[in-house]
């Protein structure tokens, strides 16, 4: 991760000119406004029991509702009990907390979705591309073709549709742990009937499996276990695969039969081997290259990178959902900075993805319909709005200064 030494300098960073008193990291950790932050800490830790809250989205309805300082608050807070922080800069059309932590021009997320996961993976090697690396890009690029791994030693071919895993060919398979071979040491196939099922596969390019139950020479319940064993086979060759190369070649939508069906859930075979690793390591230096890590310790941000001609498109595609849950993996708590709801979609495609959401709503800027109709938006999203954050509340007016005052100060006495 790089080194981002965030001073509290006017001069270096003008944008700490426009919160000169409401930073958390220059007042007192004593101080009124920050046990308030502290409250709201507590409040999200035991808003939900019965499961651990790692990502959360804050947003608002409207601008200036304060979301940029509410959201460096909090991260600040959060760090200060020893748990790893990440602030993602969400916001690709106004990136503040970009600029509030110096980072309004470094690379960040855009970068990330539109050129890291872009990544040309037409050749390569394993040195630098882990395969978790290349069936995750296969998967978000969403190709169409086959993959090739060459270890020296094995070989396997992966074809994709769509980024979507259709076969796997362990190409130098030993004969003896050929599917035929298997089925016929087992005794459910004949060696007759296995020589007319290859013949007829040689001439018709099927797979095996479909040339033997489509002559009725095995029935789908006896193919499947085997099958499957043949399967986890070549997923056990592929996860060995450390050193050697790889090539892509596309392939055109014809190739694929669009109604080819998988009846021995090869897809979920191949889901599973994903979910086991995820051992990522051109993905994983992309993304930690772009962390930043801030003068408070704990305290990291992704800034928000160059501000993209479609920001809705970025923010709400899967390559950002990957993002978010491989971050929320590496990080003890991750805080998502979206644009307000009402002028942009991008808050909503965001929620989902996380954890919770909290609104930030500033005491008398809005009307009431307005914040229940970015409400209304939001829980038709199916999002966990966690509550709402009421921001910038005159509590000399509203009658409650003195009594807090005077209990905050009673309290502290008392402890000292």
């Amino acid at each position: 991760m790089k080194e981002n030494h965030m001073k509290k300098n006017t001069a270096q960073n003008p944008m700490l000119k426009r919160y000169p008193n409401v930073l958390l990291d220059s007042m007192g950790a004593q101080s009124r406004f920050a046990e308030a932050y502290r409250t709201l800490r507590t409040n999200i830790h035991f808003s939900v029991m019965d499961r651990k809250i790692r990502s959360l989205v804050i947003t608002s309805a409207g601008q200036s509702e304060g979301k940029t300082v509410t959201t460096f608050n909090l991260a600040y807070t959060m760090s200060q009990s020893g748990k790893s922080v990440l602030v993602i800069d969400a916001d690709l059309r106004k990136p503040m907390i970009s600029r509030l932590f110096n980072a309004a021009k470094a690379r960040g997320v855009t970068e990330l979705l539109s050129d890291a996961i872009n990544a040309d993976i037409t050749h390569g090697v394993l040195d630098d591309f882990a395969t978790d690396d290349l069936f995750k890009l296969v998967e978000l690029q969403k190709k169409n073709g086959l993959l090739k791994l060459d270890s020296g030693k094995d070989v396997i071919e992966m074809y994709f549709h769509e980024g979507r895993l259709r076969d796997i060919i362990w190409a130098t398979r030993p004969e003896e742990k050929k599917l035929a071979s298997v089925l016929v040491e087992s005794g459910v196939l004949s060696l007759e009937n296995a020589k007319i099922a290859l013949r007829r596969r040689k001439d018709t390019g099927q797979k095996l499996g479909a040339v033997l139950t489509d002559m009725g020479l095995i029935s789908e319940k006896d193919l499947r276990g085997p099958l499957n064993m043949h399967t986890m086979e070549s997923f056990q060759v592929v996860s060995r695969m450390k050193t050697g190369e790889f090539h892509f070649s596309d392939l055109p939508e014809s190739y694929f039969n669009s109604d080819d069906a998988d009846p021995f859930g090869l897809h979920q075979l191949y889901e599973r081997k994903l979910k086991e690793g995820e051992n990522y390591l051109f993905l994983r230096k992309q993304i930690e290259t772009l962390i930043q890590k801030t003068d408070t310790p704990n305290l990291f941000v992704l800034p928000s990178g160059a501000i993209p001609p479609n920001p809705s498109e970025l923010v709400g595609s899967d390559r950002m959902r990957f993002l978010i849950s491989y971050l929320a993996r590496r990080f003890d708590f991750v805080i998502i900075d979206t644009p307000p709801i009402l002028p942009a979609s991008d808050a909503l495609l965001l929620a989902p993805q996380a954890d919770g959401v909290a609104m930030v709503v500033k005491s008398g800027l809005l009307r009431r319909n307005m914040v229940g109709k970015a409400v209304a938006q939001l829980r038709r999203t199916q999002a966990n709005l966690m509550g709402v954050i009421l921001n910038r509340v005159d509590v000399r007016r509203e009658g409650y200064y003195k009594y807090y005052q005077k209990y905050y100060s009673n309290y502290h006495a008392d402890a000292a």
